[in-house]
């Protein structure tokens, strides 16, 4: 749709960029599919995103749009609006009074039992670039790559879903029942339902893969400062998205607890999350677990991503540290750590090039000086995920050839080198095979809007489409993987994107400090251009990173080559 509807060179923040909120054929139908996908062209990166979000939401979307897959916006409205959808159709209304209301307030204003909503806050209003869009009162949220300001360039507020009850559909039943009951019980999925991925924590930290004092060690001083049974004290239940029996989601609330900390009363209703933990806590030297919980509901509610969010915190705590910036901030310091994620929210002060994001912020605050480059850890402008590569070398592929920028969602080959030993995480072997399976696999089971706790794979999906009227098997999915990730590519090659983009930050070419197993590591340019090298030719693109026609002819793409 993007190829096809948009011209090149199409700014990312103008009227002619679509929106797109896509729903999958399995979505409110079947266990772990509760989950819709925004996709446009990224305002952060000027290249092709798409971004998730679960809970309830996408589902009452889809029993209100029983025979659509998803809703294209264009254009912009000349005041602020809402979208309404129901059982009797759609309506636009308008939304001025909305306008400034945080994402928890905008949803309480319309949500019950059968109405959700997905809603920008005051970071969306004022196009942040890695503005989120945040669903069920602020707990699930569609985050990376700025999609919550294209949302609010469009001057679209929210979108509310309500719906009756599920529309008539294929008898899945016995399907439904056996895939709940895996997920309930297997081991395959045991990690999510026993703790989610506040348990990553003490896996990072074991192999020096948890980014700290912005990406220049791989351990904090104490995990257990930051780890599941730091926050177990604020645990006072669990969640999860609409018919799914994993429950990830943790629900936090120190207000009754005994833990000593900058924010006692400290709560947010769906985590934090690991990669807020290792953002916003351990990569800013932030360890009070309280801060941590006020950071991530203030981010939460405001409406950014926590991973760029936190890098940019960190970019400024080393900028201050070593004089190349003024603000009155330190390292660990939470309390001027809120105050600053209220100003990029809002544009305010150093702010408003924060909210550009860290690589523009260096260029804008710092007048390019070399060492603020460098500490402005993305690829393709988007901030890294908290997984350090030095401690995997495949991670570190994977981050360079996403095609959305630095993104640990498109493949996570640490989990079998790093933390599964099935190759060394230190040597260039074996990365890029792995990269190029999982990029294909994830592609495909992004593409059904699945989540990928819910142990989805190119034969559980083949089961699925199949008891639902289709006709496949799984090697037909893993091409139909392939053709989605090399579509999204020559939608980057036309904007512009190629070799040059898929490179490492400045930072892993030098050495970890305490990284455990992994302390000294660096990734030279050399051991990176092998990986990538050898990742080109598995795909069957040029030395340039574009398809060969080969490559698109095989994958009935042709018609796309000069797009």
């Amino acid at each position: 749709m993007l190829l096809d509807e948009l011209e090149p060179g199409t700014d990312p923040l103008g009227p002619e960029n679509r929106l797109c909120f896509m729903l999958g054929p399995l979505t409110g139908f079947a266990p772990g599919t509760s989950r819709y996908a925004v996709v446009t062209k990224s305002p952060l990166t000027g290249a092709f995103v798409d971004s998730y979000s679960g809970g309830h939401f996408p589902t009452m979307l889809r029993w209100a749009l029983p025979d659509h897959l998803g809703i294209v916006f264009e254009g912009k409205a000349d005041e602020p609006v809402s979208l309404h959808v129901t059982d009797d159709g759609v309506t636009i209304e308008d939304a001025t009074d909305l306008w400034g209301l945080d994402t928890k307030e905008t949803a309480e204003r319309f949500e019950g039992n059968k109405t959700k909503t997905a809603a920008i806050g005051p970071a969306g209003e004022n196009l942040v670039r890695y503005a989120t869009i945040s669903s069920d009162e602020g707990t699930h949220h569609a985050g990376r790559g700025g999609v919550g300001a294209v949302m609010g360039s469009k001057n679209l507020k929210a979108v509310v879903a309500t719906a009756g009850g599920p529309p008539e559909a294929p008898d899945v039943r016995d399907l439904r029942v056996e895939h709940t009951q895996r997920l309930g019980t297997s081991e395959e999925v045991s990690w999510a339902r026993n703790g989610g991925t506040q348990l990553v924590v003490d896996w990072t930290q074991e192999i020096g893969a948890l980014p700290t004092h912005n990406w220049t060690r791989g351990r904090i001083e104490d995990a257990d400062d930051l780890n599941i049974e730091a926050f177990s004290s604020g645990h006072v239940d669990t969640d999860s998205c609409y018919s799914c029996p994993v429950a990830c989601g943790h629900v936090t609330d120190f207000s009754e607890s005994d833990v000593d900390g900058a924010f006692e009363d400290a709560s947010v209703d769906w985590g934090p999350e690991y990669e807020t933990i290792g953002l916003m806590g351990a990569n800013t030297d932030i360890t009070d677990v309280t801060a941590v919980t006020e950071l991530a509901t203030r981010a939460d509610t405001l409406g950014m991503d926590t991973i760029s969010l936190g890098n940019a915190l960190s970019w400024v705590m080393e900028c201050v540290e070593a004089g190349l910036l003024e603000y009155d901030i330190d390292w660990g310091d939470a309390e001027a750590a809120a105050r600053l994620i209220e100003e990029i929210a809002h544009r305010e002060g150093i702010g408003d090039a924060l909210a550009e994001g860290t690589a523009v912020a260096a260029e804008r605050l710092c007048d390019g000086d070399q060492r603020a480059r460098e500490a402005a850890v993305e690829v393709k402008g988007m901030e890294l995920p908290a997984y350090e590569p030095r401690a995997s070398f495949g991670m570190a592929l994977a981050y360079a050839t996403s095609d959305r920028g630095a993104c640990h969602q498109r493949a996570w080959p640490i989990g079998s080198d790093a933390m599964g030993g099935e190759r060394d995480p230190y040597d260039t072997a074996g990365h890029a095979a792995v990269v190029v399976d999982e990029q294909d696999e994830r592609a495909l089971t992004y593409s059904m809007v699945t989540c990928d706790f819910t142990a989805y794979n190119y034969d559980r999906v083949a089961e699925w489409l199949n008891a639902l009227g289709y006709d496949v098997d799984a090697a037909e999915l893993e091409t139909v993987g392939e053709r989605a990730w090399n579509l999204a590519r020559l939608f980057n090659v036309r904007e512009g994107f190629d070799r040059s983009d898929d490179e490492l930050p400045e930072r892993m070419k030098r050495p970890l400090e305490r990284g455990g197993p992994a302390d000294g590591n660096q990734i030279t340019e050399e051991a990176f251009e092998t990986m990538l090298t050898e990742y080109y030719e598995l795909r069957g693109w040029t030395n340039d990173g574009e398809p060969t026609p080969e490559t698109l002819e095989r994958l009935d793409l042709a018609e796309f080559g000069s797009a």
